[in-house]
């Protein structure tokens, strides 16, 4: 059967949940390549969702839908082989090359597989798990701090010779609505450095200093981000865009193998 499937289309489906509802996007591909692409769309409501994407499968006789978690309970392993303190029976976790991982609250993924019972999730990634693949190649040669920015979240983790040390997850929807428009640039840079200021404190290795920031963007600041941060934290800064839904789309195929 999977010799089969190997040669037939198959459509990925992203949902990434936000304050304002959650953003679908699909994707159908044939051997790594795109074949159609459907437009995003924000829609409110389980049952909204479901209408979509019922609709949707009716494109390929093979459908993925992959979930972005940004709510759940969850975080970074520095060592697969050492919980330090967290209580591995509470959590789910999944290990990189055996070295660091990332864990999330089984509660709370059992009520989101509860949650979106009746659309069928074939894949749920963690954000952690979205920036490593992103970076993946990069990381390799270059030990530094690497930022997801969204409108919902910055993602902050600190890798060092492949593996990441330090992570952490900031929302962002509840600061937005409470200041204006014109100084939500601001408020992205207070809250990167402070996330520079959390991997000091935290005192996670003491040898490693932060010179280079990795930045997958995606809100498409302009160069005031990088300029910014390279005058407040005498650091270089890396920014590049990303589409956080064809990227999950990219994470999805790369699970299948």
């Amino acid at each position: 059967m999977k010799f089969l499937e190997s040669f037939l289309p198959k459509l990925f489906i992203t949902l990434i949940p936000s304050a304002e509802g959650v953003h679908l996007y699909g994707e159908l591909r044939k051997n790594g390549k795109l074949i159609k692409r459907y437009d995003a769309q924000l829609l409110e409501g389980i049952a909204a969702l479901e209408k979509t994407i019922r609709k949707l499968e009716k494109e390929s006789s093979l459908t993925y839908i992959a979930l972005l978690e940004t709510e759940a309970s969850q975080g970074l392993l520095s060592d697969c082989r050492d919980a330090q303190g967290i209580d591995l029976s509470s959590v789910d976790k999944i290990c990189v090359e055996n070295r660091w991982g990332v864990y999330i609250s089984k509660d709370d993924l059992f009520e989101r597989q509860k949650m979106y019972k009746n659309v069928g999730l074939d894949f749920l990634f963690s954000p952690f798990s979205l920036l490593y693949s992103f970076y993946q190649e990069r990381l390799k040669n270059s030990d530094g701090l690497y930022l997801l920015i969204t409108s919902d979240f910055i993602l902050s983790a600190v890798f060092k010779n492949s593996t990441m040390i330090f992570g952490k997850q900031i929302m962002m929807h509840d600061e937005l609505a409470l200041i204006d428009g014109t100084k939500v640039l601001e408020r992205y840079i207070e809250k990167i450095q402070a996330a520079v200021k959390d991997f000091y404190e935290n005192k996670v290795d003491d040898t490693m200093f932060i010179e280079k920031i990795f930045i997958a963007d995606g809100l498409n600041f302009d160069t005031d981000l990088e300029n910014r941060l390279e005058e407040a934290l005498f650091v270089e800064v890396d920014k590049q865009s990303i589409d956080l839904a064809h990227e999950l789309v990219l994470l999805s195929e790369k699970e299948l193998g």
